[in-house]
């Protein structure tokens, strides 16, 4: 991608005005065609930066961030051109939704006004959740005043409506929602940094919080606590967070190897449902959580179970074998995904697996899939622990359309490079073999299926 110039002059003024956009090449059998991908305005960034820019804006349509954004100044210019995009894709595909569903009646416009318009029905939502888990009672247990459990109530819905910054949600509670008028507490004067101060209340009251929400909602849902989902994920941070004990740098899961990160681990039921969440180090190793999570549920006083334990099931990242030791002696039961590739040696059983393996299907045996398809087990008794293989139709259908999707890409990749060839639009060996060679890069799993053969002519 690169940035095109126009300049428009306008008769009347004579003036003239320059305008930027942002323009893809691409290939198509007629020879190679461009095309705007989007409209920058103008830019007061030096012409020699602009290379540096597109390469940014191109790694951010595809949801990467270029080390071009390092340096401030393109960073900005290409949060802003991001932010127009977006805004702008929004509207065409809103026109484009009205345009498909609309119905015309006749309408005196001079009868219509509207005045400090706000958001009201997520908020409904939000707010009659909050009832139903009796959360002003729960907030009053850990020392709340009314008036900080009215304002708990709006960060909390808040940050599941429109979520953002603590800044934001203040704005958003001033200027957009209509939850203050369902509060027992008048917050339409609230200040900025009540905000962060109720934030910083619930993040110190988290451990009562959360065992109280467990308690209610086993009354209000009468769930089993039979099989726990255990995992973890990072966040990172804008500024230094010098002062934050928990920011360290390590493995961003956004790609921001470039910012200070915090950890957060979360385990839920079966059902999607937090049983708790814990705060770790930035650098803090999957593995090494373990042991504290399993600890904590050792002490939960909801989780003194004498006749049966729940089931964990974690990533395979942190099932090291350390960690299924420590799992054995604490005498919990365990699922996890192997970390080591050992479907290799099941091809035989996997091929008659249909014939062979015992079919769960939807809606029976306790599986809960709303999909129509089928999954396969057959258990393989190990030494310690038994292994288990299993056969996913819906896996199956989904990753043989993924492979034919990109095995018709690789091929229409490879036919334009063809008729580029044959035209003459590409005549030397090098080029060709370049060409080939970003093909392989592309579809890696793809191309290790096919010889690629030059035929060279004298000509």
């Amino acid at each position: 991608m690169f940035i095109r110039e126009t300049i428009t002059k306008n008769k009347a003024t004579n003036k003239s005005y320059k305008k930027h956009v942002l323009v893809e090449s691409y290939r198509t059998e007629k020879g190679p065609r461009q095309r705007v991908v989007m409209q920058l305005g103008t830019l007061t960034l030096p012409k020699s930066e602009w290379k540096k820019l597109a390469a940014a804006l191109e790694g951010r349509l595809a949801g990467q961030v270029t080390m071009f954004e390092d340096e401030k100044q393109i960073a900005e210019v290409a949060e802003t051109a991001m932010s127009n995009y977006s805004f702008n894709q929004k509207k065409a595909d809103a026109k484009v939704e009205r345009q498909a569903k609309a119905t015309f009646t006749s309408v005196d416009l001079n009868s219509i006004s509207t005045a400090e318009s706000r958001s009201l029905g997520p908020e409904l939502v939000g707010h009659a959740t909050w009832q139903q888990l009796e959360f002003d009672r729960l907030l009053g247990n850990c020392g709340f005043t009314p008036a900080e459990q009215a304002l708990a109530e709006a960060v909390v819905v808040g940050r599941l409506v429109a979520p953002s910054s603590d800044l934001a949600s203040w704005r958003w509670l001033r200027e957009r929602t209509a939850l203050v008028e369902m509060l027992s507490v008048d917050l339409s004067e609230i200040g900025k940094d009540a905000i962060y101060e109720i934030a910083d209340r619930l993040l110190a009251n988290k451990t009562d919080i959360e065992h109280a929400l467990r308690t209610k909602e086993a009354d209000l849902f009468s769930r089993p606590n039979q099989v726990f989902l255990y995992d973890l994920t990072n966040t990172y941070f804008e500024g230094s967070a010098t002062k934050n004990e928990l920011a360290h740098r390590g493995k961003s899961k956004e790609k921001r190897m470039d910012c200070p990160l915090v950890t957060l681990a979360l385990v839920v039921d079966d059902a999607g449902f937090p049983i708790f969440s814990q705060i770790y180090e930035g650098n803090k190793s999957e593995p090494e959580t373990l042991e504290d999570i399993l600890k904590r549920l050792e002490k939960d006083a909801s989780f003194e179970l004498t006749d049966t334990r729940p089931m964990i099931a974690m990533d395979r990242g942190i099932a090291t074998k350390d960690n299924l030791v420590l799992i054995k002696e604490m005498g919990f039961p365990y699922i996890v995904v192997e970390r080591r590739a050992v479907e290799k040696e099941y091809v035989d059983e996997f091929k008659n697996a249909k014939n062979t393996f015992k079919k769960i299907s939807p809606g029976k045996d306790g599986n809960r899939s709303k999909t129509s398809e089928s999954v396969y087990v057959k258990k393989i008794p190990m030494e310690n622990s038994t292994r288990v293989l299993c056969l996913s139709e819906g896996r199956e259908k989904k990753e043989m359309a993924m492979d034919g999707l990109k095995e018709q890409r690789f091929l229409d990749d490879l036919n334009s490079l063809a008729n580029s060839v044959k035209k003459g639009n590409v005549r030397l060996v090098e080029k060709v073999g370049i060409r080939v060679g970003r093909l392989r890069e592309r579809y890696p799993s793809i191309a290790g299926h096919y010889d690629i053969h030059l035929n060279l002519s004298e000509d």
